[in-house]
């Protein structure tokens, strides 16, 4: 956490205009996982269409913040123009989010997944334009956002399968261990095959 505290305060004092191309990746990196990290937290609150109010200003902060790592300041309007060239796939994706709250549990997951992805795909595509000096084409953009998202929404459910599963063997051990069907000694092997198979 202390490396993206460091990376974030960079940022926003403006430290990269001397940076070299590697300090440059590391900081949108680092901000692109953290961005998409507090999307997907903010996804799991169970209200529909509260979302969009509370992950949009998270996604406008990283846009700035990946732009002033290649030297650009922008308002907030610019920012929203830029946003806008991925146009309906936002609005899209969060009327999808809003949608998916109405299916508890299995549906906040699927919203938690498609904050993480779309947030992602954002930094993706912002790291790709202002690398290539914002002279990108906006269909380039839109083809690369889509790309971006359906291959990081697909990772993240594939994870949120197997976290799943992990847990209901674990679940499935440990209601074993309390009816006495195995020791102490099964249950630390076979916790320590499970865990060793994920």
């Amino acid at each position: 956490m202390a490396d993206y505290a460091e990376v974030l305060g960079k940022v926003l004092r403006g430290e990269y205009d001397d940076a070299s191309p590697e300090e440059r990746d590391g900081a949108v990196r680092a901000l692109v996982n953290l961005c998409s990290a507090a999307a997907a937290a903010v996804a799991f609150q169970p209200i529909p269409f509260v979302d969009v109010a509370l992950i949009s200003p998270i996604q406008v902060g990283m846009v700035q913040g990946i732009a002033r790592v290649y030297g650009h300041k922008l308002d907030q309007r610019s920012i929203m123009e830029i946003l806008s060239t991925f146009g309906a796939s936002l609005v899209a994706q969060n009327v999808l989010m809003a949608a998916a709250k109405f299916v508890p549990v299995l549906g906040w997951l699927a919203a938690v997944s498609m904050a993480y992805a779309t947030t992602w795909a954002i930094g993706e595509v912002s790291d790709h334009y202002f690398r290539n000096g914002r002279g990108v084409p906006a269909d380039e953009l839109r083809s690369m956002f889509q790309r971006t998202y359906q291959q990081k929404r697909s990772e993240k459910e594939k994870q949120h399968r197997a976290d799943d599963t992990l847990k209901r063997r674990l679940d499935q051990l440990k209601e074993a261990h309390a009816a006495g069907l195995i020791d102490d000694e099964e249950l630390r092997v076979k916790k320590e095959q499970i865990l060793k198979d994920f």
